[in-house]
């Protein structure tokens, strides 16, 4: 649309989307921007500050569907990291708001004012002012606000939408965590065993390639993997984990994930180099902060009490009550599929597993890595199934449908427990397998 023929669609959004005072409860905000735009929807745009600090920005669409959409970030990202979640959402009329969190990884090291754990605060005031925002802009309150987000945004939702169940009606937790704790716990025991097989990484990926079944404990690999080579093999695949609650689980790597392990690794010390100066400001073996061969070698289960505890801050405890769909790539390098697997085990433990099937929904793509198009391109498929589970339990199965048994070509996974879940590679007892060494 060039700028002369955009001109009389502006002056008619102008005076659909005006200025307007806002009353927020008690969070204060201020705007740097307040503007109309086209695309993908004709929509009103404001970007400012809450608390001076935290970044944010809502987006209200001309046709609004009476409904509200708050996105939470990844790890690395921003208030304008959204993906394909913002695209999507407008499209279908709702309201949308994303913040930054109060925090930024790359700083968040040499900051003492930010925090990881600032995120709880951070998305219930975004959510509190964005309801304030729709019901001036529109003249009437929302009835439904969805939690949406993607790795550290995927944690986020399953972590907010148990914890503040009046506030959000559901969510999509894509590819997330369960803690801080058995996340960042289990990247630095993958970086620092892979540097182990780093010498044979191209012919475990062709084999694996060549057989999607191998098991390398078992049918060795020519030349054969070293003692110590299957040794940190193992410690890959089978990373045992627990919650604040007792819940254990794998969070080890899948079978199949192994050529994102190695185009991975350079991500995944990154993530260990930005952070764990925050994390743990007591592992400096070198007195200095940690050099990437330091971070690599890090444990939080040999942190001192405080520290844990203040990892651990952020575990889910899985007291579901409102419906949660999560999609999550099978060969996931940086959050293992375990994460999803041992939160399905874990809600069906918590709160049954009949109640377990009502509300919450867990789907794998085989092959997809941290993320990909499989998973954007099901995002609105996702946000109807989550809207009719929404549906189906607010009107006790009148209206609305159960989840789905498909989303695109995944099926749903059946939720198996209650009980413990030791993920996808369960390693209790292993014969003749090499011992862990880690």
């Amino acid at each position: 649309m060039n700028r002369i023929s955009a001109l009389p669609l502006l002056a008619v959004l102008s005076l659909a989307l005006s200025a307007f005072p806002v009353n927020a409860a008690s969070v204060p905000a201020t705007w740097d921007i307040d503007q109309v735009r086209p695309t993908p929807v004709p929509h009103r745009c404001i970007h400012g500050l809450i608390r001076s600090d935290v970044k944010f920005q809502v987006l209200l669409p001309v046709s609004w569907n009476g409904k509200i959409a708050i996105f939470t970030r990844g790890f690395s990202g921003t208030e304008l990291s959204t993906g394909a979640f913002q695209a999507a959402a407008l499209m279908k009329g709702y309201a949308f708001a994303s913040c930054d969190e109060g925090w930024f990884r790359g700083t968040i090291a040499d900051n003492p004012q930010d925090d990881y754990y600032e995120s709880r605060q951070s998305l219930v005031e975004l959510t509190v002012y964005t309801k304030a925002l729709v019901q001036t802009q529109y003249g009437r309150a929302a009835s439904r606000t969805l939690l949406v987000g993607t790795s550290n945004g995927g944690h986020h939702t399953r972590w907010m939408v148990e914890a503040y169940p009046l506030m959000f009606d559901g969510g999509i937790s894509g590819f997330g965590y369960n803690s801080q704790l058995t996340q960042w716990g289990s990247v630095s025991r993958v970086v620092r065993n892979y540097d182990v097989i780093a010498p044979r990484i191209d012919d475990i990926i062709a084999e694996r390639a060549r057989n999607p079944q191998w098991n390398p404990f078992k049918e060795r690999l020519s030349p054969p993997l070293t003692k110590a080579q299957l040794t940190a093999l193992r410690n890959i695949y089978d990373i045992p984990m627990e919650l604040t609650n007792g819940f254990k689980y794998n969070d080890g790597r899948w079978f199949g994930s192994e050529a994102m392990w190695k185009s991975s690794y350079s991500a995944l010390v990154g993530y260990l180099r930005d952070s764990v100066p925050r994390w743990d400001e007591t592992y400096r073996p070198s007195r200095v902060r940690p050099t990437d061969a330091e971070v690599k070698l890090w444990n939080p289960l040999n942190s001192p009490a405080y520290v844990q505890i203040d990892l651990r801050r952020e575990d889910c405890f899985g007291h579901l009550a409102r419906p949660l769909i999560i999609m999550h790539g099978g060969a996931d390098p940086i959050v293992s599929t375990g994460e999803a697997e041992g939160y399905k085990n874990l809600v069906a433990k918590t709160i049954g597993r009949r109640e377990a099937e009502n509300l919450l929904a867990v789907y794998y793509i085989p092959g997809m890595g941290h993320g990909g198009t499989q998973f954007d391109s099901l995002i609105p498929e996702q946000i109807d199934a989550l809207e009719a589970m929404i549906d189906y339990q607010q009107s006790n199965g009148s209206r609305g449908a159960p989840a789905p048994a498909f989303i695109g070509i995944y099926p749903r996974e059946p939720v198996t427990g209650p009980g413990n879940s030791l993920g996808f590679y369960d390693l209790p007892h292993h014969g003749d397998d090499d011992d862990h060494d880690d």
